[in-house]
Order: structure tokens, then C-alpha cells, then sequence
């Protein structure tokens, strides 16, 4: 019997393409293309770019807001055996010359609210050549350094035939760019394989079933294109905005009938709140996954009450994307809040345990840090070989965070190392104090830090988002030496109007505590 060798991102778009050609694959505004179109389109472009001498595993920039060119840019790469390089559209002009030039970029796909960006950043990045513009005017300024082309010249006017090209299951088909908030981000490498693999995992643990009507609104450079490249598997119809609007997408979700949709906690918080206001018919949907941070246990309540057993939630990250633990439906009771808190079981392809300092693994219900191995774990940093070993030990993924396992085998995020403050010897875990701020009534949203101090070394302070107009803060220490031990309580509280975010919508704990140490040194052992 012949072996079956895992398979390649090329042949399952390819596959996928064919067995769906008449179903609606992607809706943006008044636009839809089915899986036909989708497959011509990103034929014509593989071909374009193959043509032009784009060769295997060569790297290609696509800086779009979402949009339908998005998905035949990102499908075209994979046919043509090319490897992406995503560029959140929300991203500065210095990021994105970094991680063009990190990853000795070739091409660029760009869309017409960056070419005055690109126009600056190009001439600092070396390898890049080609750079192929969507539906915006030429520009003079880049024609005169690089080969510059109109994204729907290529499509209209190249072979509607894709490239017939080798591709290897391991063969360089993405480098992903961390969010920063630790360092200069770091290129994460992966595979066609890789790739493979996690658009099936997300379409077996994020629940996407053949045919949903997926609504994504976050960037497609991030966590959403992950996911539709999961829908694609299912012949799933994706449909696409710009941004995220509470009431554009309730009215969505009931013109559309969606059954699946993915947000971060402040979105479903607003939905919510807009819930209270107006009634929408949201009987269509299925199920909600929720990720990049948890949910307030009471806000989760509240949702399930709402709209129903339909929330899941993932914890990933790009070294194992998006996909190392998920928390299913049925573990969402609204009467456990310890479970509510948990971050779910280990996915099907994924491995996960927790460890201390010296690598071993430690008991159930002590704090140590995750350690995640997948099918799907990066193939490494792009031309980092130290950060790589530093990272990966035998397979298993060092992610940085730290949290502990109950004897039921669900994990719960204590920390991210970086986070952990240290103050008079004992560790502080900045989330575990968050969950307990975030109870208060007069608290929307709360980041907890460690500022520097005198006497502690490092003192616990609490950077709040009021609920109301005011905030009693001698009220929320009060409220915390009811709940914590006296070590954890706030030394401080600051109130602000809303919290610093990477561009990746991850709170940004980088920015929040630099004005703070500004004139010291921060050393967390």
C-alpha cells in the first residue's frame, strides 16, 4: 500500500476549489466570488507571478484592508508555491518596513491607502522588487525603482491556468510576524504542511460545518485569515467587512443568516449592550468563538443568555496558530466561573503541559509555564537559529505565558512571563489581580502592571477603565483585600479613558508601563 504523505496547502485549495466551483466562497459589500472565481482569480495571479520570476518559497508582502483581493492574494501564494507575508493594514510605517525587510521580501501586494506608506519604506528594503497595486493609482515615485503592476491587469490578462510547480510539504509557505510587545517581532516560519494542517484543525475545533455562513470582521492578516482558510475546507461562505460595527453586524447576522462568527472580548461586549437597546434576530447563529483575551465571567453569563450555548473559545498563538487549547460549548456553565475562567482542553493535533524553571512538569493546580507541541508548530524563526533554540526544545514551543492545569485537564492562563511583577520578593501574576479589578462595578476594562517603587522593588498598580463617569478607588483596593492576598492588592490605581493595543488588538502592557519606567531599569527574574 502506498504511503499517504500529509498534504500540501497548494493541493487542499486546490482540491477545495473544485469540489465547491458554484457556492458563494467570499461576500464584501456587493461583491461575491464564488469558489469558481476564486480559483480562476488566483490562477491568473499565481501564474502572473511565476511569470515575472517569483520562484518557490520567495516571499510576497500582502498589506490589504480586508477585501476579496485578499483571498485570491493569499490562495494564489499557496498555488504558486510562494510564501506570504500578512501585514496587518493597522500596522506604522516603520513595522511594516521591519517585517518586509525581516523577511527579505521580493514582492508586495498593497492596497491604495499604502502606497504613499510604501512609497517611503521601499527604497529601505533591498529585496524588494515587484510591487502589485490594488485599485489605486499608479504611483510615478515607485515605477521609477521597482516593477510595479496593476493587481487587476494580472488577474484579467494572465494564463487562467495555475503555474504547474512543485511544491513540497515542506516548503516555506508563511513567516508571521509576533505582535512585538516583548522585543522586535520575530518572523514565525511555516510550512505548506503547517498550513495544511491548522486550516483543518480550525475547521475541526472551531466548529465550522460544510457549507456556514462565516462573518469575519477582524484583519485578515491575522487571526481571521486563519480561520476562513478553515471555512475554505468546508466550502463555508465567508462574508467580510471592514472593521468591526455592533450594529452593522447584528443586522448582518440576521440579513445573512449567519451561523458562525468569530470577535474579541469588546466586541461581543457591545453587541451585548446593543442587545439591551434594540431586539435583533440572532436565531441563525450557531456559534461564536472569542479569543485573544478572556471574557469577564459575568459578561459570559450574560452572553449565554442572550444568544445562547453558542460561545467557544481558543488560545493560540503564532508559533502554534491560534490553535493550542479551546474552550468547546459544552464546557461554558454558567454556574462553574471557575471553568468559565479556563482556557480550555489541549486541541486534537496539540499537545500541551506546564513546567517550572527547570523543565519539569509540575502537578495539577501549581503555575508553571505552557509548553505547546502541534502537528502544526512553526518551523522556526526566519533567520534567527538562537531565538529558535531558545524557543523550541524537542519539539515543545516554550509560549511565554504562564499557567496551570486542574485535575480535569483544563489550562488557565496565569500570566505572560514578561507580565509577572515582582514586588517584595513575591510573585504578582497581573491576570489573576485583573479578574478580581474587573469584578468591580465601576470597572469596564482594567490592565494591572508592576510600576517602579522604592521599598518593593516592583509596586502593583492598576490602570482602569471607568464603567461610569466616576471611579472610587479607595473603593476597588477595598474591594481587593476581600479577594486577594495583601502582597496582590493595588498599591495604586490610575484611571484612563481607554488601553494601549497592539496592532494585533492584544493589550499592549509594552506601552502601558513604559512612561512608568522611563528612567529605570525593569529586571523580572
Amino acid at each position: 500500500m502506498l504511503e499517504q504523505s500529509p498534504p500540501t496547502l497548494k493541493h487542499l485549495y486546490e482540491s477545495v476549489l473544485r469540489r465547491y466551483e458554484n457556492a458563494p466562497a467570499i461576500t464584501f459589500g456587493d461583491e461575491t466570488l464564488t469558489y469558481g472565481d476564486l480559483e480562476e482569480h488566483s490562477a491568473r495571479l499565481a501564474s502572473a507571478l511565476v511569470e515575472r520570476g517569483l520562484q518557490s518559497e520567495d516571499r510576497v508582502g500582502i498589506l490589504l484592508s480586508n477585501c476579496p483581493e485578499y483571498a485570491v492574494s493569499d490562495v494564489a501564494l499557496a498555488r504558486a508555491g510562494l510564501a506570504k507575508v500578512p501585514l496587518n493594514d493597522m500596522l506604522s510605517a516603520a513595522d511594516i518596513e521591519y517585517m518586509l525587510d525581516n523577511s527579505d521580501a521580493s514582492a508586495l501586494i498593497v492596497g491604495p491607502n499604502f502606497v504613499e506608506t510604501v512609497e517611503a519604506v521601499a527604497p529601505n528594503v533591498p529585496t524588494l522588487e515587484q510591487i502589485i497595486t490594488v485599485d489605486g493609482p499608479g504611483s510615478p515615485e515607485l515605477e521609477r525603482t521597482h516593477q510595479v503592476e496593476s493587481f487587476d491587469h494580472l488577474v484579467e490578462t494572465a494564463d487562467p491556468v495555475a503555474p504547474d510547480v512543485e511544491v513540497s510539504k515542506s516548503a516555506l509557505a508563511g513567516v508571521f510576524h509576533t505582535g512585538g510587545t516583548t522585543g522586535d517581532p520575530k518572523g514565525v516560519k511555516h510550512t505548506q504542511e503547517n498550513l495544511a494542517l491548522n486550516a483543518i484543525a480550525h475547521a475541526i475545533e472551531l466548529n465550522i460545518q460544510p457549507r456556514d455562513r462565516l462573518l469575519l470582521m477582524t484583519p485578515l492578516p491575522h487571526s481571521a485569515g486563519l480561520i476562513m482558510a478553515g471555512g475554505l475546507t468546508q466550502g463555508s461562505h465567508h462574508v467580510v467587512t471592514q472593521g468591526f460595527d455592533a450594529e452593522r453586524a447584528l443586522k448582518l447576522i440576521d440579513q445573512e443568516d449567519i451561523s458562525w462568527t468569530f470577535m474579541v472580548p469588546t466586541m461581543v461586549y457591545r453587541i451585548l449592550d446593543l442587545l439591551d437597546t434594540d431586539e435583533y434576530d440572532t436565531s441563525t447563529l450557531e456559534t461564536l468563538v472569542y479569543g485573544a483575551a478572556p471574557m469577564k465571567p459575568d459578561r459570559l453569563r450574560e452572553g449565554l443568555n442572550k444568544l445562547g450555548n453558542v460561545f467557544l473559545q481558543l488560545y493560540g498563538q503564532y508559533e502554534t496558530p491560534d490553535l493550542i487549547t479551546v474552550l468547546p460549548k459544552a464546557a461554558h456553565d454558567p454556574a462553574d466561573e471557575e471553568r468559565l475562567s479556563s482556557c480550555g482542553l489541549p486541541t486534537t493535533m496539540c499537545e500541551v503541559k506546564v513546567v517550572d524553571e527547570s523543565g519539569e512538569q509540575v502537578p495539577p493546580g501549581q503555575p508553571g509555564e505552557i509548553l505547546a507541541r502541534a502537528a502544526y508548530s512553526m518551523d522556526g524563526y526566519y533567520e534567527m537559529p538562537k531565538k529558535t533554540a531558545e524557543t523550541v526544545e524537542n519539539g515543545w514551543v516554550h509560549t511565554g505565558d504562564i499557567g496551570k492545569m486542574d485535575e480535569d485537564g483544563y489550562f488557565y492562563i496565569v500570566d505572560r512571563d514578561s507580565d509577572v511583577i515582582v514586588s517584595g520578593g513575591m510573585n504578582v501574576y497581573s491576570v489573576t489581580v485583573e479578574e478580581v479589578v474587573q469584578q468591580h462595578d465601576q470597572v469596564a476594562n482594567v490592565a494591572v502592571i508592576g510600576v517602579p517603587d522604592d521599598e518593593w522593588g516592583e509596586a502593583v498598580k492598576a490602570v482602569v477603565v471607568p464603567e461610569g463617569d466616576t471611579v472610587d478607588q479607595a473603593d476597588i483596593r477595598s474591594f481587593c483585600l476581600d479577594h486577594l492576598a495583601d502582597y496582590e492588592v493595588p498599591k495604586s490605581v490610575d484611571v484612563v479613558e481607554e488601553l494601549p493595543t497592539t496592532p494585533y488588538g492584544k493589550l499592549d502592557k509594552k506601552r502601558l508601563r513604559e512612561p512608568y519606567w522611563q528612567d529605570h531599569s525593569r529586571q523580572i527574574s
